[in-house]
C-alpha cells in the first residue's frame, strides 16, 4: 500500500494501484443499508472478511484519486525522519505535514539552526 500511496503523491505510473485492483477487486454497488433514502457507493459486500474489505476499500480508493477525484488531494509529509502520508483537506490543498507534531518539530528545528547560525562568532564579527 506504501508503494501505491507513493506513486499517487508522486504522479507515477499506478502500477502498485493496479496491483491492489487484480489482488482485491472492488465488488462496487449501491447500497441503502440504513433506510435513509440516500443511495451511496460500496465497494464490497456485506460479510467480507475484514482483510478483502480493506484490500477493495483501499483499492477502488486510489484508483479513483488515480484518475482524477478532485475531491482527494494527498500529501506526503514534509518533516525530516516522517513518512507518513496523508489526505489534504485544507481550503487551498497546501498542507505540508502530516500533523501538528511534525510541523513544529520542523519548526523548531528551523529557528534552532537559524539561532545557531547567528551566534556563531563569524556571524557576530567577534573573530579576528
Amino acid at each position: 500500500m506504501r508503494s501505491a500511496l507513493a506513486q499517487c503523491v508522486d504522479g507515477s505510473a499506478p502500477d502498485a494501484v493496479h496491483r491492489l485492483l487484480r489482488d482485491y477487486p472492488p465488488d462496487m454497488h449501491l447500497s441503502d443499508h440504513d433506510n435513509s433514502g440516500g443511495w451511496h457507493v460500496h465497494f464490497s459486500r456485506n460479510g467480507t472478511p475484514g482483510k478483502r474489505w480493506v484490500g477493495q476499500l483501499i483499492a477502488a480508493e486510489l484508483a479513483l484519486i488515480v484518475a482524477g477525484d478532485p475531491a482527494v488531494t494527498l500529501g506526503r509529509c514534509a518533516a525530516v525522519g516522517c513518512g507518513n502520508y496523508f489526505v489534504d483537506q485544507s481550503r487551498n490543498r497546501t498542507r505540508r505535514f502530516c500533523s501538528n507534531a511534525c510541523a513544529s518539530r520542523t519548526t523548531v528545528a528551523a529557528h534552532r539552526a537559524r539561532a545557531a547560525k547567528s551566534a556563531s562568532p563569524l556571524r557576530r564579527g567577534t573573530e579576528k
